[in-house]
């Protein structure tokens, strides 16, 4: 994510009287609460872009345990993503999954890991490799082009977070309206955060004329940067039903940022077997290595055999 999200927005104007997002606001605390009181400080500094307030503020929530929780937990990971603190916002992250698994929150969080490469164990991995590791480097450009990027995003289109909210509710109320135009976003020339926007708004959707949409992204029918983006959405919210679509995708391309993209999302859903049969077939070193690197922190079985028939 880069400039604050549509969701934000979302939050901001109306969190506790939208039923579209979490059913859970409905149970939200008084108005007078500290709890709410200390929610409602973290979205107005949030707004106000003042990071470490908003953590302060989220922590408040946390520490209350109220129904809130799951929601805060996500807010102090994407404003602690904001002031660059990586392994804050990963351990943030697999705290809620840990308390909250059933939250929709979660799916939230793992696109959050995903647009800022937020996965320091892999990092690590891979800087404390050996020498050959290098060249790999340079292709993680998220980090430092994190802070530019809502500034372009701003200085395009300051409207895209409200225009991306009013799509959001008529995705939700009335998606064959909402469809042609974010047909439209993606194919005319808006910037590319407000086409990222789309392609994370078509994820989210079950409608399956979204689907289709998001599966020509994902099949490299537009833009390179946008099929990335589409396949670690789909990712994100199909889990492993995204699977096989995303194996078709890697044996069809010989781009690397592809198939590095469909890598990272066969390790969102955990889904071992399948990255051992790509990494037995793989030519590029660089990109078999990520491979590897990533099944050494997967706790599976095929995962683990295939590390012993590595070492054969």
């Amino acid at each position: 994510m880069n400039a604050i999200p549509f969701r934000t927005v979302i939050l901001l104007a109306a969190f506790a009287a939208s039923p579209l997002l979490h059913a859970e606001a409905a149970a939200s605390p008084a108005p007078d609460s500290k709890s709410d009181a200390a929610f409602t400080a973290g979205t107005d500094a949030m707004n106000g872009q003042r990071w470490y307030d908003a953590v302060r503020s989220f922590d408040q929530v946390i520490k209350a345990n109220g129904p809130r929780t799951d929601a805060a937990l996500y807010w102090k990971a994407y404003n602690l993503s904001k002031l660059h603190r990586t392994s804050e916002t990963k351990s943030t992250c697999d705290t809620l999954h840990a308390r909250f698994a059933a939250s929709s929150w979660n799916n939230d969080c793992g696109a959050l890991l995903v647009s800022t490469s937020v996965e320091p164990k892999i990092a690590i991995f891979v800087n404390n490799d050996s020498d050959n590791d290098r060249p790999e480097r340079p292709e993680r450009p998220e980090r430092p082009e994190r802070p530019e990027r809502p500034e372009r995003s701003e200085s395009r289109d300051p409207d895209s977070d409200i225009k991306m909210l009013a799509l959001n509710s008529l995705m939700q109320q009335d998606p064959n309206r909402a469809l042609p135009l974010l047909r439209g976003i993606l194919s005319g020339n808006n910037s590319m955060e407000m086409k990222k926007h789309a392609i994370f708004a078509l994820a989210q959707s079950k409608n399956p004329e979204a689907q289709k949409i998001l599966d020509d992204a994902v099949r490299g029918k537009m833009d390179a940067e946008l099929q990335r983006r589409a396949i670690e959405m789909m990712a994100v919210f199909q889990g492993k039903r995204s699977n096989p679509t995303l194996v078709e995708v890697y044996k069809s391309t010989s781009d690397p940022k592809v198939k590095k993209a469909v890598i990272n999302g066969l390790f969102i859903s955990q889904d071992a077997p399948r990255m051992v049969d790509i990494a037995r077939s793989e030519k590029d070193l660089q990109v078999k290595r990520q491979i590897v690197s990533q099944l050494a922190l997967m706790h599976d079985q095929a995962a683990q055999d295939y590390m012993l028939e590595l070492l054969k």
